[in-house]
């Protein structure tokens, strides 16, 4: 019999997540493991013990729901619960908790209840154990991916002007969308544009500031990201804050050239697959989070652009080659096998506990 792994998630509007999340559970894991997904309001505190063998929270903490934590925890005694941290890192906190101490008190109280925490970039690993967030026996390094082997396939984008600019995910304060709008109306018109995709709780901020952009167009949600990402010279990735951040690899596998923030799990990812090269790569750009070292960024992309279709002579923006896409799709595979490992200790020691 195989062992039942429970997820358990309680936000669906968490697109990359659950996107990430459905893929493993449908990958090769389920020759070894029972996999189910429910979603729990936590909160709520009506918590029970649930038939699995090993359980995996997908949630924020919170002092909300420590109540619910430390109920999860009781009434599934000697069943492993693992927290994947997919919110709180650096970047999160410098924004969004002014009050740190009390910030990092729930965190450690909520992390104490688990039996391991799954960072989701080393980066993150870092910031949690600089700030003792978390014992380093009890913290494991679970990066994320997702299967992007159809992005392998498209083929280079004939580079002109003006540059066709992707930018895509949730509509919210993370992402730093608002910043690139207010880039982009510094920019001409003729030399660049930008299609901005998705969907959130800052849409209508940002339908008004495309209202009087000539060359910013939102175009809502996308259910076809290769198709998306093939009408793109570049991808922005503004995010002011990025534990991880699945639209690198996405990008990387498509053959794109990149502006991002260097930010939390951002840089690393990237550089992973340049360093592998061994090269440094002028199609990856970072950035500053401020409006200012974004039109730098991007003024940068438009004169690599200039330079390659007057002097180059050549028909695409991004100077990744194949090997290099390859290496950002074999991340996928990579983590089914980390999550194979991990599943079957966890199960193990719980046998030994027993």
């Amino acid at each position: 019999m195989r062992p039942r792994v429970l997820h358990l998630i309680d936000d669906c509007k968490l697109g990359g997540v659950n996107l990430a999340l459905k893929s493993l559970c449908e990958s090769r894991l389920t020759e070894d493991f029972e996999f189910s997904i429910l979603h729990i309001d936590l909160a709520s505190h009506r918590i029970k013990r649930f038939e699995a063998d090993i359980i995996v929270l997908h949630t924020s903490s919170s002092w909300k729901k420590l109540p619910g934590f430390v109920l999860l925890s009781l009434k599934n005694r000697g069943i492993p619960i693992l927290l994947q941290e997919h919110h709180y890192c650096e970047g999160f906190v410098i924004h969004e908790q002014p009050n740190k101490w009390r910030f990092f008190l729930m965190l450690r109280l909520s992390y104490t209840l688990m039996d391991r925490v799954l960072a989701v970039s080393a980066a993150q690993a870092r910031w949690l154990l600089g700030n003792r967030l978390v014992n380093a026996d009890k913290l494991v390094v679970l990066k994320q991916a997702r299967p992007v082997n159809a992005l392998l396939s498209l083929p280079e984008k004939a580079l002109s002007f003006p540059i066709q600019l992707g930018a895509y995910g949730r509509l919210h304060k993370q992402k730093g969308f608002d910043l690139l709008l207010k880039a982009m109306e510094k920019l001409p018109a003729e030399k660049v544009e930008l299609r901005l995709a998705g969907s959130g709780e800052m849409s209508l901020l940002l339908d008004s500031m495309a209202a009087t952009q000539d060359n910013v167009t939102l175009i809502g949600e996308i259910e076809d990201v290769p198709q998306f990402l093939s009408s793109c010279d570049a991808v922005i990735i503004p995010s002011r804050w990025e534990p991880f951040g699945l639209i690198c690899q996405e990008s990387l596998a498509a053959g794109k050239a990149i502006v991002t923030s260097s930010v939390d799990g951002l840089p690393e990812q990237l550089a992973e697959v340049l360093a592998t090269i061994g090269r440094e790569d002028s199609s990856v750009l970072f950035t500053d989070q401020t409006v200012t070292a974004l039109v730098g960024a991007l003024e940068c992309l438009i004169s690599q652009a200039e330079h390659k279709l007057e002097i180059e002579k050549e028909s695409c923006l991004s100077n990744l080659i194949y090997e290099e896409r390859c290496l950002a799709a074999k991340r996928w595979p990579t983590l089914v096998e980390a999550w194979r490992e991990l599943l079957f200790s966890e199960q193990q020691r719980a046998k030994r506990l027993q």
